[in-house]
């Protein structure tokens, strides 16, 4: 196994960043609620939403990670018809 050390240290870095950059996104306020701060306006939602969007957005992730074959595809024996 090889380890690119020059790249996981840009890596940590980078994902340093974005953490860094989410808490100021995104603040727990008060009674259950979790403030996410956008260009122009502050969205409130409720701890509950706000976890379940983080559940959905993590299985797209997943779901777009795999590979297609796993689609069965039906194998055509003829030429499709082509224009001109």
């Amino acid at each position: 196994m090889e380890i690119d050390l020059d790249r996981a240290r840009r890596a940590i870095i980078d994902l340093g960043a974005a953490l860094a950059e989410a808490r100021g996104v995104v603040r727990l306020g008060p009674e259950s609620v979790v403030r996410v701060k956008t260009e122009t306006e502050v969205i409130e939602l409720p701890i509950s939403w706000a976890v379940a969007g983080l559940v959905a957005f993590a299985a797209a992730a997943l779901i777009s990670a795999m590979p297609t074959p796993s689609i069965r595809r039906r194998v055509r024996d003829e030429e499709p018809l082509g224009i001109g």
